[in-house]
């Protein structure tokens, strides 16, 4: 994969991830501390950002910033929330993987 390529992805991806949130460009800067239009040239691929930045963009969608450049992803069509919660049961603790599934037991049951 091209140094291209990896950009590309990160931009695309990047994008779709601010937009799944509802995300305005502003809103993500004002998150960041970041100019507005440091957020546009990063979603059109024309700027790269630092290792410190893509770990801080991150943070703010609840991803880890390898989420923003691997080639393939299995989990590419989830939903935001869909990961987050992939995120939360991978690194979470047993106790609260046992709430989730109960909530997600109750609310999954057919009311008559």
């Amino acid at each position: 994969m091209s140094m291209q390529d990896i950009v590309r992805i990160f931009a695309n991806r990047m994008y779709n991830y601010r937009i799944e949130m509802n995300m305005t460009q502003q809103e993500l800067a004002d998150a960041l501390d970041l100019d507005n239009s440091y957020i546009s040239l990063l979603e059109r691929g024309a700027r790269i950002p630092s290792i410190i930045t893509l770990e801080r963009i991150a943070n703010v969608f609840g991803i880890r910033p390898v989420d923003f450049i691997s080639e393939s992803r299995k989990d590419e069509k989830l939903t935001f929330k869909q990961r987050e919660l992939l995120y939360i049961i991978e690194d979470g603790d047993p106790e609260v993987i046992d709430k989730i599934y109960t909530i997600s037991k109750i609310a999954s049951v057919d009311e008559p």
